[in-house]
């Protein structure tokens, strides 16, 4: 030991008390990451998850209103319209895209968000069945085909 500047230096080094303190706080910390990054995963499959059931319902949706369709036909490809059998005379139901959402709105008032955060979403028709195309926020691509009712004359 040596006296430098009026404190007391030990210039041996660590003490082994010393290195089992520091490898301890190393092992911690060790310890903590890893369970931020399993949390970070898991919050990233939980988001993937949660746009394939909004996916799945609201595909769900548009056959069951399809279903219960008299007439369905697109006003252009992003708007699908359909006259539904039980609805009062003249109500029928467009979906289309509204800001990042797809919605269901009546021509008598009123919308419903049918799927959320949308990049883009796309409709084709080949004779009475349709294509539908959707991007989701993320860049996930999904479609599905319908057949449509034909009107009858």
């Amino acid at each position: 030991m040596r006296v430098k500047n009026g404190y007391l230096r030990n210039e041996q080094g660590f003490t082994f008390l010393e290195s089992i303190f520091q490898l301890m706080i190393f092992i911690l910390f060790a310890n903590i990451s890893l369970l931020l990054i399993f949390w970070f995963r898991d919050i990233i499959n939980l988001d993937k998850m949660k746009d394939e059931v909004n996916w799945e319902l609201f595909i769900y949706d548009l056959n069951q209103y399809n279903a219960r369709s008299v007439t369905g036909m697109l006003n252009s490809s992003s708007s699908l319209q359909m006259e539904l059998l039980d609805a009062e005379d003249g109500k029928y139901f467009v979906f289309d895209r509204s800001e990042l959402h797809i919605r269901k709105r009546s021509n008598l008032g009123g919308n419903e968000i049918l799927l959320p955060y949308v990049g883009s979403w796309n409709l084709l028709v080949d004779n009475n069945e349709i294509l539908v195309k959707v991007v989701m926020r993320d860049g996930t691509r999904r479609e599905r085909r319908m057949v449509l009712p034909v009107a009858k004359e």
